[in-house]
């Protein structure tokens, strides 16, 4: 493991009082305080054939499963950029604002040989929201390299870690955060800045919420853990409606620049293959990454509803969707949004954003 990617050991505390001081200095924007959450449980069925060995008779067992899905409502975005508006490629050096981000909001100037910065979110709904940027200009619509992978995943470690250490020292309950990082990639995937960055949230309590990769998954990577990383294929769970491609990360003693490389071509494989048989337009996915495992969303369209070849100044009132939406953590601008959701249903919004399940169907494999 190369030491280039080690961050401090005060990383998480720079972090934390570096948000505090932005936040005091009103360089950061916080959105959250007048949020209102509600996390529903939403049962997803299960229906297995069984045949008996001994008889000629098959019988239908069913299992129900439930998981989170948290709605926000959020009436004050501020300046907020808008979730699901595309980005504009060739204003990017004029309006590019991670090109030069504000000291205020800067938490690393130089990371991994200065290939990266990291750096506040602006306009967080969720506090300590930040991104790991490249320094010079690269495109949204590009892949994650292994050093952008390597860098978010020794992130990811190093949050869990020093606030672990955190809370032992001052005999705190050892549940630490639960952060993901997320990757909007594309055009329909909701990304808002054309320039490269791969965003760091912590999700809701565990006590509260539990993302849906980890309760329908749980079985098939604990058994998964026990074999050779090459051997893991993608998965996909049936009883979601949309596509969606899930594998695990394995332990630490093995997750390199090489490992983590080759998980990720595997799930972008498949992605790329749905974006293909759905004759697709564009390249566009949403990106999920844990310690524990990467997801990846192919989509069809940036958000629900509306004229698609409306002026987008004209469409304000559509439900932007991106990586936070498929990790079950759904924002909602105002009331009619926030009621829309619940009347249609989180799941049908997201089915129809990304595309329908593919679990039942053999693909043709590519090479890309």
């Amino acid at each position: 493991m190369t030491s280039k990617y080690q961050l401090l050991d005060d990383f998480y505390l720079k972090l934390s009082n570096k948000y505090d001081s932005a936040i005091k200095g009103e360089h950061i924007l916080f959105n959250g305080d007048s949020a209102i959450n509600e996390i529903e449980k939403i049962a997803i069925t299960d229906e297995n054939d069984n045949q008996s060995n001994t008889t000629a008779t098959t019988t239908t067992t069913t299992t129900t499963t439930t998981i989170d899905v948290q709605l926000t409502l959020l009436k004050s975005l501020m300046h907020r950029p808008e979730i699901g508006t595309k980005p504009k490629i060739e204003s990017s050096q004029n309006l590019n604002p991670f090109l030069k981000p504000e000291p205020e909001l800067t938490i690393v100037d130089n990371y991994n040989d200065d290939e990266f910065k990291i750096v506040f979110n602006k306009f967080p709904v969720v506090p300590r929201h930040f991104m790991l940027i490249t320094k010079e200009f690269k495109s949204q619509n590009t892949p994650l390299s292994p050093s952008e992978l390597m860098a978010t995943y020794k992130i990811l470690q190093a949050l869990k870690n020093q606030n672990q250490n955190q809370n032992q020292n001052q005999n705190l309950d050892q549940n630490t955060e639960n952060w993901f990082a997320f990757y909007n990639c594309g055009p329909e995937s909701g990304a808002s800045q054309p320039h490269k960055h791969i965003q760091f949230m912590t999700l809701p309590s565990r006590e509260q919420f539990k993302p849906y990769a980890e309760t329908l998954f749980q079985n098939k990577e604990d058994d998964e853990q026990q074999q050779e990383p090459q051997k893991i294929e993608p998965k996909q769970n049936k009883d979601l409606p949309f596509a969606h491609f899930f594998i695990p990360i394995v332990a630490d003693d093995v997750v390199d620049e090489e490992e983590l490389p080759n998980l990720f071509s595997s799930i972008l494989q498949k992605t790329l293959t749905e974006l293909r048989e759905t004759e697709q337009t564009h390249i566009s996915y949403n990106f999920i990454m844990t310690l524990n495992y990467m997801l990846m969303i192919p989509r069809s369209k940036g958000k629900y509803g509306g004229d698609e070849n409306k002026d987008e100044d004209k469409d304000k009132d559509k439900l932007g969707i991106n990586s936070c939406g498929f990790q079950g953590l759904i924002l909602c601008k105002n009331q009619e949004l926030f009621d829309l959701v619940k009347s249609v249903g989180p799941l049908q919004i997201l089915k129809d954003v990304g595309l329908p399940n593919s679990s039942h169907k053999t693909t043709t494999e590519y090479d890309y």
